[in-house]
């Protein structure tokens, strides 16, 4: 499953590439000097920098995550947020506007690692089964979740519980993400 996630992702990130990048050349952003990120790909000028989705040598271990929650991780969770780095991505699921996340370096993973754990813990308290959050909407209470069990893509509204299959997984999910204009 983790090959068709990132395959999957992949193709999303040539298409968000092949569409921004020919409406607008390369995507910038705020440039933080304590906040490097190996996807930027120039110095800064005037305080922004040009970046793209970069791929990790090396995938993230996930295993002290997993061990101090005593929970298996569904495998494309892992896929998703350990093998690249990159901004959040604007994007669309069938009319949704969506922020895919992403870490864009390695003190975001563990911050996106700390934020994992605390709604898994909240789920927890609150006795619903586990979700990793993928994607945020522009209502704070509703997320794009990745069901850590059957690996289905909810829309999850945090404040009743309710829960809406937006995919069958996760690479079907990143199959049918439409670029936004940035």
């Amino acid at each position: 499953m983790s090959d068709q996630v990132l395959s999957a992702l992949e193709q999303f990130f040539l298409r968000w590439q092949r569409d921004g990048e020919g409406r607008r050349g390369l995507p910038l952003c705020d440039w933080e000097a304590d906040w490097r990120s190996p996807c930027e790909l120039d110095e800064p000028r005037e305080g922004r920098v040009a970046w793209r989705p970069f791929l990790r040598e090396q995938a993230a271990d996930f295993t002290a995550m997993a061990n101090a929650l005593e929970l298996t991780l569904h495998p494309s969770a892992i896929a998703l947020f350990g093998h690249w780095f990159s901004r959040p991505l604007s994007c669309s699921f069938k009319g949704l506007r969506i922020e895919l996340i992403l870490p864009w370096n390695d003190a975001d993973l563990d911050l996106l690692k700390e934020n994992l754990i605390g709604h898994l813990l909240m789920l927890r308290k609150l006795k619903r089964s586990p979700s990793l959050f993928i994607a945020t909407t522009r209502n704070e209470m509703t997320l794009v979740s990745l069901d850590n069990e059957s690996g289905q893509v909810w829309l999850e509204w945090l404040d009743s519980g309710r829960r809406l299959t937006l995919a069958p997984s996760l690479p079907a999910f990143l199959a049918r993400l439409e670029t936004l204009p940035q």
